[in-house]
């Protein structure tokens, strides 16, 4: 070493592991999807639910869908159009059906909203996630920011505002969207 300096190192990279995910791994995912598939959805709502047994809904299934657990897919446009059917009303979905134990109550949760824009572009049904990005677009305040929550009645924001939750729901429907439209176009 002259001088006081060291060589420089080159950066390592992180690949990605191409080995499937090891034994015990791979037959806990298959016992996790087991578990879904006969304990949390409800035929009587054709629909994925909110909890093993249950016939709640919960607009936070759509996750699973857009982030990991393949599942069923005939299953799972099912539950897209029940939660579109039972949750949302004009642009605004509810984060969940029935009782949570909390008193009062709550306004539409925008992530939710942005998240069922998502599936709906991600399962053929670009149109239908178009016309509900439009009208979610509608709903920025005056800066373009979004909250947590939003009031159907009155258009307020409830909750933290912003709300960067509700941003990445936003950005990630609007790159379905726009992928969906580009593959509609080939």
């Amino acid at each position: 070493m002259l001088g006081g300096t060291r060589p420089r190192r080159r950066p390592r990279r992180i690949r990605p592991d191409p080995e499937p995910a090891p034994r015990p791994l791979a037959h806990a995912r298959d016992e996790i999807a087991a578990f879904i598939e006969t304990r949390c959805f409800s035929h009587r709502r054709d629909s994925y639910v909110r909890a093993a047994g249950g016939d709640d809904l919960d607009a936070a299934v759509l996750l699973g869908h857009l982030y990991g657990y393949g599942g069923n897919a005939h299953r799972m446009r099912a539950t897209i159009s029940t939660l579109d059917r039972h949750l949302r009303h004009g642009p605004y979905v509810d984060r969940y059906s029935g009782e949570d134990g909390l008193s009062g109550g709550e306004g539409a949760f925008l992530a939710c909203s942005f998240w069922l824009a998502e599936s709906l572009a991600r399962t053929g049904g670009l149109a239908q996630a178009v016309e509900l990005m439009e009208e979610l677009v509608g709903l920025a305040n005056d800066v373009g920011l979004y909250g947590e929550e939003i009031d159907p009645a009155t258009g307020d924001f409830l909750g933290n505002l912003p709300q960067g939750l509700s941003h990445l729901a936003l950005i990630s429907a609007a790159c379905a969207i726009t992928a969906a439209s580009k593959d509609t176009a080939r």
